[in-house]
């Protein structure tokens, strides 16, 4: 039986699930309009789209995060074999992508929310897995960080959108989420620092399921106690705002923007893809096409990326068409 809503819970809270649009496929696109929401880069989608698109890919093609070869992936979108072609990239990433140029791809200590991004993809490769989420997500913040909030954050982003793929919405979707969260942090230990960042962790996301139904960027950075400088505390704003079904799905990517940039753009329009499907959103980018497919492709299959695009080639024509009043 489904719970009813609580006396507290705001207009925006809505149903706890929805009817299934597409079971995620919708991830892609949202993700990408929620960067360009966001507005890293001005004429479109930033980095953060063009990492979500290479880690797709590269669970298309295989069924775990192999770090060796999505490595080798991301280097080369960032000129290994040419002009480098990611896109106001973070100073975490372009450091990570630096090391691992060097040949020392070593993961950062420093908090990072950008986990969030990554691991989208990863909810909705392993949505019917609920292990695996958890277990890969982790996998592939590990590659980046060693910092135990931002490793969590990963499973954030990935158990959100593997919820909302089925669609979750409400108290349940961020009780589900901080469930996997929860779990998550119980095994973090070895090669993980911070860890004293734990402590707080299932307080907060109690706070979180309590005040479902906040619409706004301030009213979400207001029950988190603010968003400055702790990737965590953006992950359970971002989480409070994706979990309302609203009239108007795009509002919540809207104030997701506002309050975190592309980061948290990206991230509550991953999940509000994955929840409402392939759908046109309201504002234009570039490749819409391109990131419904890819949704498509890491959702139903088949698992082959031979006949679609290939990322380096479809960027650097994107930029390389700038000069020439690309908007």
């Amino acid at each position: 039986m489904i719970e009813p809503p609580s006396p507290d819970q705001g207009e925006g809270d809505g149903p706890l699930f929805s009817l299934v649009s597409g079971e995620g496929d919708g991830f892609m696109l949202g993700l990408a309009a929620g960067d360009t929401a966001g507005g890293a880069w001005k004429l479109g989608y930033s980095a953060f789209t063009e990492q979500a698109t290479v880690i797709s890919y590269h669970l298309i093609e295989g069924p775990s995060i192999r770090p060796e070869m999505l490595s080798s992936a991301l280097l080369e979108m960032d000129g290994s074999d040419g002009e480098a072609v990611y896109r106001a990239e973070t100073s975490e990433f372009r450091s990570w992508l630096d090391r691992s140029a060097a040949g020392s791809r070593v993961p950062s200590g420093d908090p990072s929310v950008e986990n969030l991004v990554r691991a989208c993809p990863v909810g909705a490769a392993f949505r019917r897995d609920a292990d695996e989420v958890v277990r890969s997500s982790v996998d592939l913040s590990r590659m980046f960080s060693t910092d135990a909030g931002s490793i969590l954050t990963g499973v954030i982003g990935a158990s959100s959108v593997a919820a909302a793929a089925f669609g979750q919405s409400g108290r349940d979707f961020v009780a589900g989420v901080s469930e996997a969260v929860l779990g998550a942090a119980a095994d973090l230990g070895a090669g993980t620092f911070a860890l004293d960042r734990l402590e707080g962790v299932e307080q907060e996301l109690h706070d979180a399921i309590e005040h479902v139904g906040v619409t706004t960027a301030d009213a979400a950075a207001r029950v988190v106690g603010g968003v400055e400088g702790d990737p965590f505390k953006i992950a359970v704003a971002g989480l409070l705002l994706a979990a309302p079904m609203l009239e108007m799905p795009h509002r919540a990517i809207e104030e997701a923007a506002r309050l975190g940039g592309s980061a948290l753009g990206a991230f509550v329009g991953a999940v509000v893809g994955a929840r409402v499907g392939i759908r046109a959103w309201p504002w234009p980018f570039a490749n819409d096409t391109w990131f419904a497919e890819i949704g498509r492709r890491v959702v139903r299959g088949p698992s082959e990326v031979r006949d679609l695009p290939i990322p380096y080639a479809v960027e650097h024509h994107l930029i390389s068409g700038t000069a020439r009043g690309f908007h």
